[in-house]
């Protein structure tokens, strides 16, 4: 494994499903934390020790980038061989071993109980009393929560590449004739967005809903809507929210409310603390649409269940040309495929779900700043790292002049870094 002084290439687009665009100070303090023990905590159950001193997430300019060089040589210990990776999230070159699919089948049976844990935490700091203790208590449960989420994500994505690679090995080997084809069928849906697909499929509906009713169309064209201030919310306001009920009425509407019902926690940029969630400012996801309506149609989305059901068909299909002993060996692969696939969509919403809260506490928290002059707006607060609105709360930081400057200072770097181009790729050393 190299040190900290062999040079380093670090990705963003390798670190964009996790930490995409410009982020607060906030929300990186609360990602790269969580990231960086999650995977370390995901290969060391491979047998693998990343070294201490060799980091695996780094912001330049308010943006991600992962370590490509790190985890590529960490995928090479764990398959004893080279591999063809162009990031660390793609960790096999052969089956997974005894030892490393049980670490896998325990994440997979995991899961549904910690997706549940969290959406069950999401409703307690909804319902927080704001007292100094009760707000600390969440705090220390913010990267927790994370990073459970964060390992889960971690073993599912590299158990969804391995799988796919032993039945890309398999398919060449036995069935060479019609494996193209088979391909396609076997592995409908995937294309590395999978914690996605349900919400893209969604939000490529609503979006042709509008295009198809010329009246919405043009409500959207107009951007009228008010700006409302952002601010701590509840998924039951959306379809009482002013901005909702301009929304002309029809289908649209009803599709736009069954949207936000669902997507309550989402945003923009949804693990950004900083995005307002869609219940929350609903004209934000008007503005999306209204910018996606200028744009070229995209090519029709296939939808998650119609790929599962393709998949699923294409699995029995290679079962019924293959002999019994292969069969045995086929089956239980391609039903953990299957497995790991449904509950990525979740492992993201999960995710969605510990940033929504996160952002709901720092709104809250702030408050108290924001009445005795240290912040001058409860927005303010994502300019702050956790550990930093400790001090907040705690009264170490009990002067505006301690904590103004700071804000200001980040202020101006946030706004210079959106002003320019990142690199997709930084070297080191």
């Amino acid at each position: 494994m190299p040190s900290n002084t062999s040079p380093a290439t670090w990705s963003r687009a390798a670190a964009n499903d996790l930490a995409r665009g410009l982020l607060t100070p906030l929300t990186w303090s609360i990602l790269s934390r969580s990231a960086e023990r999650a995977v370390r905590s995901h290969y060391s159950a491979w047998g693998v020790v990343l070294p201490a001193d060799v980091p695996i997430w780094r912001r330049w300019e308010g943006r991600a980038y992962l370590n490509t060089t790190a985890l590529t040589t960490a995928d090479q210990a764990v398959t004893a061989g080279s591999v063809e990776a162009t990031s660390g999230w793609r960790l096999f070159n052969r089956g997974p071993d005894r030892r490393q699919n049980t670490a896998l089948r325990e994440q997979i049976e995991q899961a549904p109980a910690t997706f549940a844990a969290t959406a069950q935490w999401w409703q307690r700091v909804q319902s927080m009393q704001w007292r100094q203790a009760t707000v600390l208590q969440v705090m220390e449960e913010i990267e927790p929560r994370a990073e459970a989420v964060l390992t889960v994500r971690d073993f599912l994505v590299t158990g969804l590449g391995a799988e796919r690679r032993q039945l890309t090995r398999w398919m060449a080997e036995w069935l060479p004739a019609s494996r193209d084809a088979m391909f396609d069928a076997l592995f409908a849906g995937l294309d590395g967005r999978e914690g996605w697909t349900q919400y893209r499929y969604d939000l490529q509906a609503l979006t042709e809903a509008a295009r198809q009713d010329p009246a919405v169309a043009a409500y959207l064209s107009q951007r009228a809507w008010d700006p409302i201030p952002a601010g701590p919310f509840s998924a039951s306001q959306s379809s009482s929210h002013p901005v909702t009920q301009s929304v002309p009425a029809g289908a649209f509407r009803q599709a736009f409310d069954a949207f936000v019902a669902v997507y309550a926690r989402w945003a923009d940029q949804p693990l950004e603390t900083a995005s307002p969630r869609w219940a929350e400012a609903p004209q934000t996801l008007l503005d999306r649409l209204a910018t996606r309506l200028t744009e070229l149609p995209e090519a029709p989305l296939t939808s998650p269940q119609a790929a599962q059901k393709r998949r699923a068909e294409a699995g029995a299909a290679v079962a019924g040309q293959i002999d019994a002993k292969r069969r045995r060996q086929f089956e239980p692969v391609f039903d953990q495929l299957q497995q790991i696939v449904a509950l990525l969509p979740p492992s993201r919403e999960a995710l969605v779900t510990v940033m929504a809260a996160a952002r709901h506490w720092a709104l809250g928290a702030a408050q108290e700043a924001v009445n005795d002059g240290r912040l001058a707006a409860r927005e303010d607060v994502f300019l702050l790292e956790l550990e930093e609105l400790k001090q907040l709360m705690t009264g170490e930081w009990n002067s505006p002049e301690q904590v103004l400057p700071i804000v200001e200072r980040r202020r101006a770097e946030q706004a210079e870094w959106a002003g320019r181009e990142p690199a997709e790729v930084v070297v080191e050393g």
